[in-house]
Formats: structure tokens, sequence, C-alpha cells
């Protein structure tokens, strides 16, 4: 019974956001409009254009301006009568509230009763026989609800539905947005679709008439407790980048990219930008940690999938400050909105149709996701073209030189571009290729890395030096006196690198030295704002405080960016690994450490049985740790899983784990040791501590400007 409630509910969804999309769109107001009786005066007409009436009194022609709205939906206005006015008016601000929290309450209904059939092991549903088992962990049993194509859609609408609410709450407090239906019309069309995309893809609620007496388990690869965050991660900020594009949409029309629009979207750029940084880093800290990945980013079409939104909406982010600062780069920061949500809808098909995969698989993958690629094109396909329409009309404020922030800031969001299209060719050009002469090839780590470093050495040359340029206009003289001495420090750092290691690769060098231009550009140019603005206050805390916590998230945010590409450079510079046949007692050395094996325990586990090896690790001749790398096998699926031992010391990683028996008796053991791997994971947190700050401060300060108590 209760996978029936979750399955009505889920068909009430979509009927739902299918009566959001048309009550509260432009068309729904127009045909709303033509029941009220407007008046002789009141005719709805086009910008340049006759109105859409007869001229006689008679009410607006809705069909001829339904039609014309189709043409050209930037052109539909209201003739400037008093009872068309005061009509416009009561339509704009009737309550809005219902139906949205109607969506949301039967969102979580269906979510919930998912989630309740996997814990009770409900076999009748297909869903759940085939990635839970009875002997699964409870917890693992919930993430499974989450993590498969079907539970991970459910999920992306339950987070929409709520991100409606949180948007409705924000216009209520602040009355940021100017056109709040048209926003709303839009996430109910996006949560029409996916939930369409749920039904007839693969209703997770059918039952089957047989079911088996047991399920085939969870996979064991994702049976992690990071794995049960990264899909809420995830998809929360898929949900927010919905925000964006749906505000997008509503602002195109009438041409209302300004300032206020800038200052609305703000939070949601950059608590969208979070969230999908917080699931790059779980993605990549679980690659690094199976030793059969590779290193920490396996560049595949489900990490892609994360990184395409974070590039875009990171760029979106920079020009939608500018926009906030100048009223500059509209089209341009229309165009990034919807292409971030765009990548994140077509990421996520990407990555569940495994069309990458063997073709046959693949074709019968990417039938299972029709209706998700058809939602993306009637979307988007829709949004692009009213761009086109209206991107002409957008008047901005390009009032400002070479030399100034803002164009340092466009040319920076155009290199994050490039980059999102240069990992959107490598993901999808093998695609191209087999359906076109079916011929099979992999694009791997070397093509992502030769093709994005010359791009992200740039965008790092214009991260150390955009925050320290004036708006409008500034002087290359003037520029070059402030980053004098973070020139002079980082070519000081490339210098010693080279010649501690002559024989590096170029490119590498580079990327430690601009990491160090970033971070002496950040913490210098602190640093002279601290003392230029010493006389507004009594210490130096109030003047982190005047500097404002965008400039405090930013200066984090790019540091952690310089952390991250300097520790990636390192360690695949000094990278030392060893991979021997160990016996119970044998020492290992490697870089400054020195390694124990204890042997191997054979032990049992919740849901498997594993293999559980024991090292001792010593530096200078004193016990530091001790790490116990696996091998553990799941009898449910019949698969085995490696789960490295890793050691974050003040040197670098130290990355343990072993494989089957040698033909010596031995244990194969593979060691590791990688320079300034922890730079990556702080390099990390840095950036996503620099979002949080900015969010929590900024929301804290908005809530004070407008009267309410902060939580």
């Amino acid at each position: 019974m209760i996978a029936e409630t979750g399955h009505f509910a889920l068909i009430l969804l979509m009927m739902l956001g299918c009566c959001q999309a048309i009550l509260f769109s432009p068309l729904g107001v127009l045909f709303r409009r033509g029941s009220v009786q407007l008046g002789t005066t009141s005719r709805l007409q086009t910008a340049g254009g006759p109105a859409l009436g007869h001229g006689n009194g008679e009410k607006p022609g809705l069909w001829r301006a339904f039609t014309q709205s189709l043409i050209d939906p930037a052109s539909l206005r209201l003739s400037p009568s008093a009872t068309a006015t005061a009509s416009y008016h009561a339509l704009n601000t009737a309550p809005v509230w219902p139906l949205p929290l109607l969506i949301c309450l039967l969102a979580i209904g269906a979510q919930g009763s998912l989630i309740y059939s996997f814990i009770v092991s409900d076999f009748t549903l297909p869903l759940v026989a085939h990635y839970s088992h009875s002997s699964t962990p409870v917890l693992y049993r919930i993430a499974a609800a989450i993590s498969p194509d079907r539970g991970a859609t459910l999920l992306w609408i339950t987070l929409t539905s709520i991100a409606t609410i949180l948007f409705l709450v924000q216009n209520a407090i602040f009355k940021k947005a100017e056109n709040p239906q048209t926003v709303i019309s839009m996430m109910g069309l996006i949560i029409a679709l996916l939930a369409a995309s749920v039904l007839i893809d693969g209703d997770p609620f059918a039952r089957i008439i047989d079911p088996p007496l047991d399920g085939q388990g969870f996979d064991p690869q994702s049976q992690d407790i990071l794995d049960i965050f990264y899909s809420p991660v995830l998809h929360a900020g898929l949900a927010g980048l919905s925000v964006i594009f749906a505000a997008t949409i509503a602002a195109l029309p009438r041409a209302a990219l300004h300032r206020s629009w800038a200052e609305m979207l703000r939070p949601w750029a950059i608590l969208s930008w979070t969230l999908l940084g917080a699931a790059m880093m779980i993605s990549a800290y679980r690659a690094y940690a199976e030793q059969s990945w590779g290193n920490w980013w396996y560049w595949d079409a489900s990490e892609n999938a994360v990184l395409l939104p974070w590039l875009l909406a990171t760029a979106f982010l920079h020009c939608l400050a500018v926009l906030e600062k100048t009223e500059a780069l509209k089209p341009w920061t229309a165009l990034l909105a919807l292409s971030a949500f765009g990548a994140g809808w077509f990421g996520t098909f990407l990555a569940r149709s495994d069309l990458l995969g063997p073709l046959p698989a693949a074709l019968r993958a990417s039938g299972d996701n029709a209706v998700l690629l058809i939602g993306f094109c009637v979307l988007f396909a829709g949004g692009y073209y009213l761009f086109s329409r209206v991107a002409g009309h957008l008047r901005e404020n390009a009032d400002f030189t070479l030399v100034s922030r803002e164009s340092a800031m466009f040319i920076n969001s155009v290199l994050l571009a490039v980059a999102a299209a240069i990992v959107m060719v490598g993901t999808v050009y093998p695609l191209f290729l087999r359906w076109l002469g079916g011929t099979i090839i992999t694009v791997g780590p070397p093509f992502f890395v030769q093709a994005l470093m010359p791009v992200t050495l740039a965008m790092l040359l214009l991260m150390g030096l955009s925050p320290t340029l004036r708006w409008r206009v500034d002087g290359a003289a003037s520029v070059g006196r402030r980053m004098k001495l973070a020139l002079i420090l980082s070519i000081i750092v490339t210098l010693f690198v080279w010649m501690r290691h002559i024989d590096a690769p170029p490119l590498p060098l580079l990327g430690i030295g601009l990491a160090a231009w970033v971070v002496t550009a950040a913490l210098g140019d602190l640093w002279e704002k601290l003392w230029r603005h010493r006389d507004h206050g009594e210490s130096k805390y109030r003047n982190i405080q005047l500097l404002g916590p965008r400039y405090l998230g930013m200066s984090l945010a790019h540091i952690g960016m310089a952390l991250l590409i300097a520790g990636g450079s390192a360690s695949s510079l000094w990278e030392e690994q060893s991979v021997l046949s160990a016996r119970t007692g044998q020492s290992i050395e490697i870089g400054p450490y020195n390694l124990q094996y204890e042997g191997v325990s054979l032990l049992p586990g919740e849901n498997f049985a594993t293999r559980k090896a024991k090292f001792i690790v010593y530096r200078n001749a004193q016990p530091v740790t001790e790490l116990y790398p696996e091998v553990r096998y799941y009898p449910i699926r019949g698969v085995e899983t490696k789960e490295s031992a890793i050691w974050h010391g003040r040197d670098g990683d130290l990355h343990v784990s072993i494989g089957d028996r040698a033909e010596d008796s031995g244990r194969i053991v593979d060691v590791r040791f990688l320079p300034m791997m922890p730079w990556v994971w702080a390099g990390m947190l840095l950036i996503l501590l620099g979002g949080v700050i900015n969010v929590l401060t900024r929301m804290i300060l908005l809530f004070k400007k407008n009267g309410v108590s902060a939580p």
C-alpha cells in the first residue's frame, strides 16, 4: 500500500507540475486576464505594433495574442490603462503558495514511500530487488533509495520543490523578484518533466507478479559513508541552478536583468556552486581512495557530469558580480545562467544512459532515459530560442576599459566556458565517433590534462590579477606596482622548484609558480586593504568586517584553488610508487616513511568478508600511525573491492593497498607517497569554506537590512 501511495503521489506531482506551469505562466495569466473585465480601453498590445484586440471595446484576441507570444515572447505588454494596470497588479499579487506547497508535500511523500520500501525490503518492487538485499545495512538501504537513476531523479524532484518554496520565502521577505509567477511556472515545468521521466522511463513503484526471495544487493563500490551524501548534495546543487534558470527565463522577456535581479540570484548562485563543489570533492576523494581508479579524478562521464555545471556556475558567479556592480555583461550572464543548468541536466542524462559503454547496452540504456532527453531538448531549446530573440534588446553599461576588473572577470568567465567546452567534447567525442563510423576509442586523463592545462594557467594568471584591479578603469603602471612583490615571489618559487627538479616538465612547474602568484597576490591585497583601512576601526578584526563577506569568500576560494593546483602539480611531479610482494615482518621504505607489514587477517563484515592487512608506519624510527587496507568480498554480488588506507601526513599522503597472493607466497602491496597531496584536499575545503561564508554572512546581512531577525 505504501508503494501505491508513492505511485499516486508521483502521478499527482506530474499533473500538478503541469498545472503550476500553465497557471502561473504568461500564457496562463493571459487567459485569466481575458476572463477579467478590463474595460473598453484595455487592450493587449505588442511593442512597436498594434493592439491585439479588435479596437471596439472587445476583450483581447486571446488566440492571436497566444500566437504572437510564441513568435516573440518579448513583445507582449499591456496598454497603460488604469483598469488593466490594476488587474495586472492583482494577478501578480495573487497567492501562489498553495500549489507549490502541495507539490512539495507530495514529493516528500513519494520519496518517503520509496525509502520505506527499501527499509522494509519490499522485493515486489524491481528497483528494491535490484539494488537492495535483506543483509544490506539499513543506512545503505536508504542510500540505495536515492542513488539509482529513478531514486535520484525523485530526490531531484523533491529538492527542486523545496527550492521553489525557499524562493517564495525569499521573495516574500526581500521582494526582489519582479515576476515571481513566471519563476514558479518554470519550476513547475521542470518538476513535471522530471516526474514524467520517472514515470515513463521506469516507474520505481511498479510491482512484479513473481518477486524474488531476496535482492541483488547494493553496489559494493557505493557502500561508503561519503557516497551517502553525494546524491543529495549533487541534486541540491542542481535544484539551485533550476531556480537561476527559471528566474532568467522570467527576466528575459522584460529585459529585466538588472541589479536587483543579480542581488536576488547571488545567494542561489553561491549556494549551488558550493554544493556542486562539495559533490566534486566527494567524487574526487572516493576516486582517490579506490586504488583501481588511479588518481583523484578519473575523468569519466559521471565525474564530468558534475564538473560541467560547476565550471559554468563559476563563470556565471563572476559575471553576476559584474552585473550587480556595474550592470554590464547582461547577455553573457543570461547565457551562462541557462547553460549551467543545461549542462547539469545533460550531464545527468549522459551519466545515467551509459552511452559511452558497449553500444547495444548503451542503446537500451538511452531508451530508458528518453523522456529525460526529450525534456532537455524541449526546455533548453525554448530557453535558448527566447535568449536569441531578446539578447539584442538587453541594454547594458559597458563603460569599462581593457585594464579593469570587469575585463578580467569577463575573460576569466570565457576561459571557464572554454574549459567546460573541452570537457564536453572530450566526454561526448567517443560517442559521436562510435555512432558515425563504429570506431571505439577512449578519451582518458592525458587528453583532459593537456587540453585544460593552458586554460587553467591563464585562469590562474587572471585569478591573481583581477582582485587587485579597480572597477571600470585602471592603469597598467599602477597594476604593475601593486603586483610587483607577488610577481617576484612567484618567480622565486618557480626557479626553486626547477632547480630541485631540472628535468621536470614545464607545465607543472608553471602551475606551481602561478599558484604561488595567486596566493601571494591574494595575501598581499588583503594586507594592503587591512592597513589602508586602519582608521576605520580600533582593530584589524574591524577592518576585516569592513571588507565584507564577498571579498573574504572570494579570497579563500582563490587561495583554495591555488593550493589545489599546486598540490596536484607537485604530487604528479614527485610521486613515488612501490609495488612488491611483501612477507610478514618485511619493511618497505618510501619517501620519509618506513612501513612494517604485519600480515593479513580474515574478518567477517556486516554483509561482506574482508582480508585486512596491518602496516605500522614509522618516521625517523618513531611510530606515527597504523594503516589497515582491505580487500572486501561481497558474496551477494560476487564482487571484490579494494579499500585503500591513507595517511595524510605533513609531507604528503601515504597511500597503501593490497592485492592477491604472489607466486612466492607473499602479498602484493602497492605503496604510494604523494607529496603535497593534502594541499589538494585543503584547497577544496577552502573553496567550499569561501562559499559557505559568503552565503551565510550575506543572508544574515540581508535579514538585518530588511528588518528580520537573523536566525
